[in-house]
């Protein structure tokens, strides 16, 4: 099955967020993704999160695999093309030779920036 190109997005942007895929999958629903495509993502994204941990990764860093323009989704082995830094919120461009990668990673700068000012509020 093919994937909708902005609900692979859209959710990448929700687990960078550190949403439970559960609750992942119940926003998607809501946005009105349909729902075999968000299942089938769902389960895909789990997959991988409980089998294939990038040796970058640690308790302190999330990764984001970007589906680029032209790859399929099925077969694509998992690579990671941003890390992030839980604790100071620093990306690391993985693959920066690819113009998603930056404009994914300027639309995580925002969302950081966004939840880290929304924080400031509450302490």
């Amino acid at each position: 099955m093919d994937i909708d190109y902005n609900l692979v997005q859209r959710a990448q942007m929700l687990l960078t967020m550190e949403h439970p895929l559960n609750q992942v999958r119940d926003i998607l629903l809501r946005e009105g993704y349909p729902q075999e495509q968000v299942v089938e993502l769902m389960d895909a994204t789990e997959e991988v999160l409980n089998y294939l941990v990038p040796p970058q990764y640690d308790e302190h860093k999330i990764g984001i695999d970007i589906l680029h323009p032209g790859e399929k989704v099925q077969g694509r082995k998992p690579t990671v093309d941003i890390l992030i830094d839980k604790r100071s919120g620093k990306l690391e461009l993985m693959t920066p030779n690819q113009p998603e990668t930056w404009r994914v990673a300027n639309e995580v700068r925002k969302a950081i920036k966004r939840q880290r000012q929304s924080m400031k509020y509450y302490h």
